[in-house]
């Protein structure tokens, strides 16, 4: 094998390695600061001891393992040797990291250009930590996101070309049961949408009374990006479901689905479990009906998966025998 992969997808092995080593260099700064915290450090910490409590000990754990996860499938991607990797490992990783770092890389310019980052600390989501803290972090998580997603697109090329010169008439028929699936769908976003919208406008309803007044530009920048990001997906679903308009390219529809169905199951289920979690500063962080919004909107990630589970492409743009892929 020489580097190249075949016409459509001819990509050379030394051209798709800075994408996988920029993205691990960009997790270094976020890696630093858990490692830190985990060692007993109190560094961008405004309360001393926050980061040894147990719930942000198992946090500190969990986040950090992910991103060193991350970053060995940054460099699975662009090397050779992660093409033979089971459709999978690779999909279903990605499809976790883009739901949880696109609506990050959405809000983050929102709340910027709010004025997030000029802002006290005390219109941080946490406030035991100091406002620098998140300019590195969030600053790291979109250059992480970027990164992945032209490595992933490069990895796709060179090994499943044919995503991208499918057109939406080369989709199998959908059967009935996906149809009304898609519409149950449907209803749980629009409920979704409509109130994520509603509280990013600054309406009172639904949320506890000591947080109604108080949510910050950044919480507010998440609920535009995460209400975005879950009509993204519908649409894109509505696309591939039924097939209109034929006209257009496959693979459209198919990021829109794939990063609107892992944002709203995994960021919405990582907010979930800070809701859930006690003795954190996120256990009322919304009150009242925000918990039953984010559960709705983890359901909705849940259908929009299975229905994109069930996308494939006709046979006549099938993959290479033995390099079959199905989304996620």
């Amino acid at each position: 094998m020489d580097g190249r992969r075949g016409e459509a997808g001819c990509v050379k092995t030394s051209t798709i390695h800075p994408a996988g080593y920029v993205t691990v260099a960009a997790m270094v700064p976020y890696l630093s600061i858990k490692a830190a915290w985990l060692l007993g450090s109190d560094v961008g910490v405004v309360q001393p001891g926050l980061m040894r409590t147990a719930p942000f000990v198992v946090g500190n754990l969990i986040t950090a393992t992910m991103e060193v996860a991350g970053a060995v499938l940054a460099l699975a991607l662009v090397h050779r040797s992660g093409r033979r990797l089971p459709a999978w490992l690779v999909l279903f990783p990605l499809w976790v990291a883009g739901g949880l770092l696109a609506p990050v890389m959405l809000a983050a310019p929102l709340g910027f250009l709010a004025g997030t980052i000029t802002t006290p600390v005390a219109d941080n989501p946490i406030e035991g930590l100091q406002g620098w803290v998140y300019g590195v972090v969030y600053a790291g998580f979109i250059l992480q996101g970027a990164g992945l997603g032209v490595a992933f697109i490069l990895h796709v090329r060179a090994r499943w070309a044919h995503v991208f010169r499918a057109r939406i008439d080369a989709m199998d028929s959908p059967g009935s049961n996906r149809g009304r699936v898609t519409a149950a769908l449907g209803a749980l976003v629009a409920l979704v949408v409509t109130v994520r919208l509603f509280w990013a406008f600054g309406g009172p309803s639904g949320l506890a009374s000591e947080v109604r007044d108080g949510r910050s530009i950044a919480q507010r920048a998440l609920d535009v990006s995460s209400a975005s990001l879950a009509l993204a997906g519908l649409l894109g679903l509505v696309i591939l479901v039924f097939r209109r308009p034929q006209a257009i390219r496959a693979w459209g529809p198919l990021g829109a689905a794939w990063l609107g169905t892992g944002a709203m199951f995994c960021s919405g289920g990582y907010q979930l479990t800070l809701l859930l979690a006690p003795g954190t500063p996120f256990d009322a962080a919304g009150g009242e009906w925000f918990g039953l919004i984010v559960a709705a909107q983890v359901i909705a990630g849940l259908l929009g998966a299975i229905i994109l589970c069930g996308v494939r492409l006709s046979p006549s743009h099938a993959p290479v025998p033995g390099d079959s892929v199905r989304v996620p």
